[in-house]
């Protein structure tokens, strides 16, 4: 369970990157364009003989994270699992975005899982227990910077807003809030919960 410190911190992160990578716009379909005009690579790959939909990679010759997705994902999650490495990039390995990260660079040269100057970042092949449990923090706090980071208040709070919200369902909020921001209705529930509430405070 995530402190609420911690959810602050993550929350603050992740609008923070969607500032430098999307600015004001809402069109996560085309995430990946974002993420190339700031140097994050993308690729497609089929990781169907992994234990793993996505992992993240490190060129330390050129200081540039490469992003590997399952191409067999559906869309919506195709653009989850992205925002999702995103967060474990930032949160794990304090990477800035459109920056240089020699601090990145310095700490994968002190390990051992790199080869040729290209290093496996967030370890999803790990077997030892303690890596797991690693992982399963990691994947906790990623999950959130994701939802944040897809929906950032900035832009959501007018949304919902502009929408005059108490006149629908929370079903029809969730319908209407997939598409705009191209995510899946669990996403759009758990923002929706938390945007109600601060949209009420304002009020």
């Amino acid at each position: 369970m995530l402190s609420d410190k911690r959810q602050i911190e993550i929350k603050e992160h992740a609008e923070k990157a969607h500032q430098q990578i999307m600015g004001q716009n809402v069109d996560n379909e085309n995430l990946a364009t974002y993420f190339k005009s700031v140097g994050l690579a993308v690729v497609n790959a089929d990781l169907s003989d992994f234990k793993t939909t996505a992992y993240t990679l490190y060129n330390m010759d050129k200081d540039q994270p490469q992003f590997i997705v399952e191409n067999d994902l559906n869309h919506r999650d195709w653009i989850y699992m992205l925002a999702k490495e995103l967060g474990q990039l930032i949160l794990g390995w304090d990477y800035q975005v459109n920056q240089d990260n020699p601090q990145v660079v310095e700490r994968l040269r002190q390990e051992d899982n790199q080869i040729d100057g290209i290093a496996i970042l967030d370890y999803p092949f790990a077997n030892d227990e303690y890596q797991h449990q690693k992982n399963r923090i990691n994947e906790a706090e990623a999950d959130l910077f994701a939802e944040y980071f897809l929906v950032p208040d900035a832009t959501a709070q007018p949304i919902l807003q502009d929408l005059d919200w108490q006149t629908f369902s929370m079903a029809q909020l969730i319908q209407k809030f997939s598409l705009i921001y191209f995510i899946n209705d669990q996403i759009a529930r758990n923002r929706l919960t938390t945007l109600i509430q601060e949209v009420s405070q304002i009020k």
